[in-house]
C-alpha cells in the first residue's frame, strides 16, 4: 500500500511537471545559396475591416514569444496572409507572460514581381504618384520626400533663416585657459 502511493504521487509530480514547449515564428525570405536569385515580389493587401481577428496565447517566459505564438494562431486559424493593425494586450503572472491580440483580416491581392511594378509606374510623374499615395493613405503626407530630404508637409513651410555669420566674420573673441571663448 506504502509503495503503490509512493508510486502514485511520483506519477503526478511526472505529469504536473512535465511541459511542452513551441516557438512561433513569422514569414521570413532567406537563401542559404548566393548563386539562387529570388525574384523580389510584391503585394497589394486587401484589409476586411469586417472581420476582426482575435487570438490568444499560451504562456511563454518572453513577451516576443507570446506574441509570435498570438500571430501565428492568427494567420493559421483565420487563413489570412496578414493581420492589419494589431493591438496586443499582454499579461504578466509571476515570470510567465501570455498575451492577446486583436486585428483585422488582410489578404494578398494582386501579386508581381518588383520590375512589373517599377515599370508601371514610370508612366507617371513623381507628383501623380505622390496624390495616389496620399489618397490611399493619408499618413503619406507625413513623409513626401524631397530629394534626398523627408519633409514632414504638416509644418508650415518657414522662411529660410540669415545665414548665421561665419567663425572669421563674428566679433573678436578672446580664448580664456578653459578652452572657451570669451565674448569681448
Amino acid at each position: 500500500m506504502k509503495k503503490s502511493l509512493i508510486l502514485s504521487a511520483c506519477a503526478v509530480l511526472l505529469a504536473l511537471t512535465g511541459c511542452s514547449s513551441y516557438q512561433y515564428t513569422a514569414r521570413q525570405t532567406s537563401i542559404a545559396r548566393h548563386d539562387i536569385q529570388a525574384t523580389p515580389t510584391v503585394v497589394d493587401v486587401h484589409a476586411d475591416y469586417n472581420r476582426r481577428i482575435e487570438t490568444t496565447s499560451g504562456w511563454h517566459k518572453r513577451r516576443e514569444d507570446a506574441m509570435n505564438e498570438c500571430r501565428y494562431l492568427a494567420l493559421t486559424q483565420n487563413k489570412i496572409g496578414v493581420v492589419v493593425d494589431p493591438i496586443f494586450k499582454i499579461e504578466y503572472q509571476g515570470r510567465k507572460v501570455k498575451a492577446s491580440m486583436t486585428g483585422f483580416a488582410g489578404y494578398f491581392v494582386n501579386p508581381r514581381t518588383f520590375t512589373e511594378d517599377m515599370e508601371a509606374t514610370k508612366k507617371y510623374t513623381r507628383e501623380e504618384i505622390e496624390n495616389y499615395l496620399i489618397l490611399k493613405n493619408p499618413e503619406v503626407l507625413k513623409y513626401i520626400h524631397n530629394g534626398d530630404e523627408v519633409v514632414n508637409i504638416f509644418r508650415s513651410p518657414s522662411k529660410p533663416k540669415a545665414e548665421e555669420p561665419k567663425l572669421s566674420e563674428q566679433p573678436a573673441q578672446e580664448q580664456s585657459k578653459t578652452g572657451f571663448r570669451k565674448q569681448k
